[in-house]
C-alpha cells in the first residue's frame, strides 16, 4: 500500500506539477508570456471541441442508419478518427495561431511556449486531475468498514480492486504521459520549421509524427502487448523525438535576447544542411 501510494505521488508530480513548472521555467528564463502558453493550451480545448463534433456526426449518422457498423467496426472507426484528425486538427490550429496571430510566434521561444502549453493541460486534465481524484477517494475511505459504511457493494469493491493496483502501473502512466508531452513540443517544433524553411511540407510531417507515435502506442495496447512493453515502445519514441528536437538545434537557446527580438533559434535548420 506505502508503495502504491508513493508511486501515485510521483504520477502526480509528473502529470501535473511537472507542466506547471516547465512553464514557470519557459516564463522565466525564454521570456515567453503566460498568454503563449495558453494559446498552446486553447488549442488543445479547440482540437477537443472539434473532435467531439466529429464523432457527433458519426454517431448521428448511425443513428439514422446512413451508416451501418458493426461494433468492432465503429470502435476501430473511432480509434483512426481519434489518432488521425487529433493530430490533423492539432498541427493545423498550431499553425493557424503561429501564422494569423498578431504575435511574434515564429521562433523557437514560442514554440516551445505553444508546445508546453498543448502538452501540459493534456497531461493535466486527462491524466493528473482524474487521478488526483481518484487518489482522494482512496485515501479519505482507506479504512472503511464493509459492515457500517454507507457506501454500495460495487463501489467498495472497485475502491478495493484500486488499492491492489501494482506500483509501477501509475509510474508507468506517468511515463507514458512524459513521453506524450516531449511528443507535443517536438511536434510544434516541426511546424516552425514550416515558417523558418518556408516549405510546407513541415506541417506534413508534424501531423506525420503525431500520428506514428500515437497510432503505434495505441496499435500494440490494442493487439494486446503486455503493459511494460508498450511503455518501453513509448519511452523509445521519446527518446527518437528528443533526438530530432537535437538535430534541429531545438536546445540552442539564447535566453539573453529578449521574447519578440530575433535570436539565434530563428532559423533552425538539420545538423549538416
Amino acid at each position: 500500500m506505502i508503495l502504491l501510494m508513493a508511486a501515485i505521488f510521483i504520477a502526480l508530480l509528473v502529470t501535473i506539477v511537472l507542466p506547471i513548472l516547465a512553464g514557470i521555467w519557459v516564463n522565466k528564463n525564454l521570456a515567453v508570456p503566460w498568454r503563449v502558453i495558453t494559446y498552446g493550451a486553447l488549442g488543445f480545448f479547440i482540437v477537443q471541441l472539434l473532435l467531439s463534433l466529429i464523432f457527433s456526426g458519426l454517431m448521428m449518422l448511425i443513428e439514422n442508419e446512413t451508416l451501418s457498423l458493426s461494433e468492432p467496426s465503429l470502435y476501430l472507426t473511432q480509434l483512426i478518427i481519434s489518432i488521425f484528425f487529433g493530430a490533423l486538427l492539432g498541427v493545423v490550429i498550431r499553425w493557424a495561431g503561429m501564422k494569423f496571430l498578431n504575435e511574434p510566434l515564429v521562433n523557437l521561444e514560442a514554440a516551445y511556449g505553444i508546445g508546453l502549453g498543448f502538452g501540459g493541460v493534456e497531461s493535466i486534465l486527462r491524466v493528473g486531475l482524474p487521478l488526483l481524484l481518484t487518489f482522494i477517494t482512496m485515501l479519505s475511505n482507506i479504512n472503511i468498514n464493509p459492515q457500517t459504511t454507507r457506501l454500495d457493494p460495487d463501489t467498495i469493491v472497485q475502491l478495493e480492486a484500486l488499492w491492489q493496483v501494482p506500483a509501477f502501473v501509475p509510474l508507468a502512466g506517468s511515463l507514458e504521459r512524459l513521453a506524450a508531452f516531449v511528443m507535443h513540443i517536438t511536434v510544434t517544433i516541426l511546424i516552425l520549421q514550416a515558417f523558418t524553411r518556408k516549405n510546407g511540407l513541415w506541417v506534413a510531417a508534424a501531423v506525420g509524427l503525431e500520428v506514428l507515435v500515437n497510432g503505434l502506442i495505441v496499435g500494440f495496447a490494442e493487439m494486446g502487448l503486455a503493459y511494460g512493453w508498450v511503455i518501453g515502445v513509448a519511452v523509445l519514441l521519446m527518446i527518437g523525438n528528443l533526438y530530432l528536437m537535437f538535430r534541429l538545434h531545438a536546445f540552442d537557446f539564447d535566453i539573453t535576447k529578449v521574447y519578440g527580438e530575433t535570436s539565434s533559434s530563428a532559423d533552425l535548420s538539420i545538423t549538416g544542411d
